[in-house]
């Protein structure tokens, strides 16, 4: 199997056993911290790779700098004298992974959202809303975003009705 994308590109410029070297240390970092690499081009003067961090279960993340670092040790430990230039992609978690049950029953309280009022402005049955508040169903991701952006508007039509706009129709008297 390739744990690194592409890496038939390095094939005549490393040598077969230090590219199962490089696979294998590659293999390391996906299994510990879920960072995948990608040999975007390959020549004997300089190899450009991209990296890039998924979410993983430890929420070990690195910054870019230490993809960068991660890369270029890995991969000059194999690539003597070709300068290894590195494209890191980081991970950056969705807005919607906070959303669980505690976080639905804040923000109900906190913008005076009811059972009923969520269930009226989404026409999703009572029960499945109440298990999903209560954690008795887990939330997928799907439902978290539901949540999480049905409370961004109500949010808005609060900001937007508490500041009325000027009347700005000219007045004929």
């Amino acid at each position: 199997m390739e744990v690194i994308k592409n890496i038939y590109k390095l094939v005549g410029i490393v040598r077969h056993i230090d590219l199962l070297r490089l696979e294998e240390g590659a293999k390391q970092c996906l299994t510990r911290l879920n960072i995948s690499f990608e040999i975007i081009t390959a020549k004997s003067t300089a190899i450009k790779v991209k990296t890039r961090q998924w979410k993983c279960s430890t929420e070990n993340f690195a910054e870019i700098p230490k993809l960068i670092v991660l890369t270029k040790d890995l991969f000059e430990r194999f690539t003597t004298d070709i300068p290894v230039t590195v494209h890191p992609i980081s991970y950056t978690p969705a807005v919607v992974d906070d959303v669980g049950s505690g976080w639905i029953s804040d923000k109900m309280l906190n913008l005076g959202i009811t059972l009923q009022d969520i269930h009226l402005d989404t026409g999703i049955d009572k029960l499945n809303l109440a298990s999903w508040i209560n954690g008795t169903l887990c939330l997928s991701q799907d439902v978290k975003a539901m949540f999480f952006y049905y409370f961004e508007a109500v949010q808005q039509k609060k900001i937007l009705s508490s500041n009325p706009k000027e009347f700005t129709e000219p007045c004929y008297n």
